[in-house]
């Protein structure tokens, strides 16, 4: 069989599926070969095998190598586990995990990848609304929060990222799918501007998906106090273990945008 993703009508991108391992109210898990194991909810891949390092790696480190010293880290939509088992190459930090979708998670077991991530002695499992558990976090919980899908947060009202802005500690910073530039600039726009109501550095970085119609895809990053070019902790970035994607180098590179994207994103871009 093939699994159809689309972007936009002309736009459309194949991939040849093996077999299905997995499926529960719209959760579904196929073996593809090639690319390995796809995650799919709703008819919209979430997570690629193949492509895990790329996307998590970015999500992750450029953030934990952005921060001065991160201690606390939320995750929401996690429950893949991809995102925890990137943290987890960080020493001394202690994770929350936030996941509605217990199905996601029944499929994260499943694929068997990511899911003992979130058994962690340091991660801590929230099977709750993703809003709900910003509307109820203390201020000042933490350090780093990854939204980890474009889809958990409604960039149209102001009161997720508000909570997010009053959880983070003063130095804080959060990090957010902000989907393609090439093929949703509106959607990409959308997630800048919210991200500009709320931090004082807010720039959007790049990341390659193969399961992604295009396979140009960005995450953006709001930050209280740190940038994320300039005070790149290099140590961090190069010598911590287990990296097959990340490195400084990439980290500054992935900033990098053409000179008449960056004009289409002036007014949404804080440098």
């Amino acid at each position: 069989m093939w699994l159809n993703q689309g972007v936009v009508e002309l736009v459309k991108y194949e991939m040849k599926i093996k077999e299905k391992i997995f499926e529960q109210d719209g959760v579904e898990l196929f073996d593809s070969g090639y690319f390995g194991k796809i995650l799919v909810r709703d008819d919209l891949a979430l997570y690629c095998e193949h492509d895990s390092a790329m996307r998590h790696e970015a999500l992750v480190h450029t953030a934990m190598c952005t921060h001065e010293e991160p201690k606390r880290v939320l995750v929401l939509g996690g429950g893949d586990g991809a995102a925890v088992y990137e943290l987890l190459k960080h020493k001394g930090i202690t994770v929350d995990v936030v996941e509605e979708d217990g199905d996601l998670i029944d499929a994260a077991e499943a694929m068997g990848l990511y899911a003992n991530a979130l058994q962690a002695d340091n991660v801590t499992l929230h099977r709750i609304d993703g809003l709900k558990f910003l509307s109820d976090a203390k201020e000042d919980s933490y350090d780093i929060v990854i939204l980890n899908r474009f889809d958990e947060i409604y960039y149209d009202d102001a009161a997720p990222m508000a909570h997010i802005n009053r959880i983070l500690s003063p130095k804080g910073l959060v990090v957010a799918d902000a989907s393609s530039q090439l093929f949703d600039m509106a959607g990409h726009k959308e997630v800048l501007a919210a991200l500009c109501r709320e931090f004082k550095i807010v720039m959007p970085f790049r990341y390659t998906s193969m399961v992604r119609t295009g396979g140009e895809q960005w995450l953006a990053m709001g930050s209280k106090f740190f940038h994320p070019t300039a005070d790149i902790n290099l140590q961090r970035a190069d010598l911590t273990d287990g990296f097959t994607w990340y490195n400084s180098d990439l980290h500054i590179a992935q900033f990098a945008l053409p000179t008449a994207r960056f004009e289409q994103l002036r007014e949404y871009i804080k440098r």
